[in-house]
């Protein structure tokens, strides 16, 4: 009787399991199907797909915040293509954590391209060369995240750079250098 027991939680708990990694591949497969159709320019079916991708329960932790970061940078494709740049910018701006799965490194160049198609590249980059770095105080702690003002496009760049700067150090730490660092420098050039 105690061995029927354990079979029966033992299978129930693998039965689980197999439950739960198929809501995963099916949460991925939709958020794929949302980019093939994204690439297609066909908006309303990538956002349809995209919202089924939202419904799956990805079950917590490190997978959920790394799908969840993707579909919002599927999302922010969506806006872009959209020319709503601010709402693009928005979304961008509430993904966080490299820490936590978050591809940092796509979402900072979409924020660079979504800025350039916003105000022109000469634009940006002539905020840039005005822009004085800073430490970003949310994060500082988890991950290598610097915040810089462009005053004249009226928003806050923050972004994962590969380097950890201490506040001191970062004072005399030039943007151009800290840029070179990152993945969306070539996009300003």
């Amino acid at each position: 009787m105690v061995m029927k027991r354990i079979l029966f939680v033992a299978s129930l708990f693998i039965g689980l399991m197999l439950h739960a990694q198929d809501h995963t591949k099916k949460g991925y497969s939709y958020m794929e199907k949302s980019q093939r159709k994204l690439a297609q320019g066909k908006l309303a079916q990538a956002r349809d797909y995209l919202e089924r991708a939202r419904k799956v329960d990805f079950h917590g932790g490190n997978p959920e915040a790394t799908a969840h970061s993707r579909m919002n940078l599927i999302e922010a494709q969506i806006l872009l293509q959209e020319k709503r740049y601010d709402d693009a910018l928005r979304v961008l701006d509430t993904t966080h954590g490299a820490s936590f799965g978050v591809n940092c490194l796509e979402r900072d160049s979409l924020k660079i391209v979504t800025l350039i198609k916003k105000h022109g590249l000469q634009k940006v980059k002539a905020a840039f060369t005005k822009a004085v770095v800073q430490m970003n105080p949310d994060t500082a702690q988890f991950d290598a995240t610097y915040c810089v003002s462009l005053n004249d496009l009226g928003y806050t760049f923050c972004f994962y750079a590969p380097i950890v700067l201490t506040e001191e150090e970062l004072k005399s730490y030039p943007l151009a250098a800290l840029a070179k660092e990152c993945s969306f420098y070539p996009l300003l050039l």
